[in-house]
């Protein structure tokens, strides 16, 4: 009799295909099993049931193993999705800031204009320093053309003004009570080129009139330096007269003629009507202007407008 395999080595490959042919298994013939070789026959179910459980096992569990890594992703998905313990970054959505760019105009400070102070109606008097004590000289409330007695001022010190004094000599100054006048500020200033022979006038640093002129002759020349206006004479029933349509009597005074025609030598500006002479050295030290030019700036510049004559 021949020996008998161990059972762990009755099952052999017969074909590359993969088929088993066992030992020993009866064929079924009819849907029964043969009675020949039963031992045989039980052997081999024993087998078969073996690898089956064998294979079937190593099977489940790699199904079990699977099966446990897709809860494992499913429980890993979920806690993401329901924001569980796990530590997690989180996407921000972008967002998008709109800057509106305002453009800011910066509108310049009015230049400021010139101070000056009127008298309240009595006589100014005038000191020699702030809370001086020595009276250097007396100012009539009105000028001799009947008009408020009207000064420059050039500085401040508490409750005094220092003022251009519309005395000879020219440039003179002194310290007056602020209490004592009605202190303003002029817009307007005239500037006078004397060797270009231009008058302009200014409103806040700004020409709105510039016309040509007469000044003095080399013997009686136009004074230079800062004044201002003192007494606009309305000249316009006479505009062919020798002062022309209008007269602005200044805080100056000749250099060389101590008086003229029964005057004090005080100069102005005034007008002409003889245009021709615009442009040359004619006068006694006075500026002459086109009478229609002359009449324009008295009718805008106040007492004490500041008159700048420059070489």
């Amino acid at each position: 009799m021949a020996p008998v395999p161990p059972e762990g080595e009755r099952a052999r490959p017969t074909s590359p295909g993969g088929s088993l042919d066992e030992p020993g298994l009866a064929r079924r013939t009819s849907g029964r099993e043969s009675s020949t070789g039963a031992g045989g026959g039980r052997g081999g179910r024993k087998g078969r049931r073996r690898r089956r459980e064998a294979t079937g096992g190593g099977r489940g569990r790699r199904y079990a193993l699977a099966g446990l890594v897709v809860v494992l992703l499913a429980v890993g998905l979920a806690l993401g999705l329901s924001g569980g313990t796990s530590s997690r970054k989180v996407a921000h959505a972008a967002v998008t800031t709109t800057t509106t760019s305002t453009t800011t105009t910066t509108v310049p400070p009015k230049p400021r204009g010139a101070m000056v102070a009127t008298t309240k109606g009595g006589d100014l008097g005038v000191y020699d320093a702030p809370d001086g004590t020595v009276l250097a000289k007396t100012l009539s409330a009105r000028t001799d053309y009947d008009l408020p007695r009207t000064v420059l001022v050039t500085e401040q010190q508490s409750n005094w003004l220092k003022v251009l004094l519309p005395i000879r000599p020219n440039h003179s100054e002194g310290w007056i009570k602020a209490d004592d006048v009605a202190i303003s500020e002029v817009d307007y200033r005239i500037t006078i080129a004397r060797g270009a022979h231009q008058l302009t006038l200014f409103r806040n640093d700004q020409p709105i009139l510039q016309t040509p002129v007469v000044v003095g002759k080399p013997q009686t020349p136009t004074p230079l330096g800062l004044f201002y206006v003192t007494d606009p004479i309305d000249l316009q029933r006479n505009p062919n007269g020798a002062y022309g349509a209008y007269a602005l009597g200044l805080s100056g005074y000749s250099e060389v003629l101590l008086s003229f025609n029964g005057g004090p030598g005080q100069i102005a500006i005034h007008g002409t009507p003889d245009p021709s002479q615009v442009g040359k050295d004619l006068s006694n030290g006075c500026i002459r202007v086109p009478n229609d030019a002359v009449v324009q700036i008295a009718r805008v510049v106040p007492l004490g407008t500041p008159v700048d004559i420059v070489a």
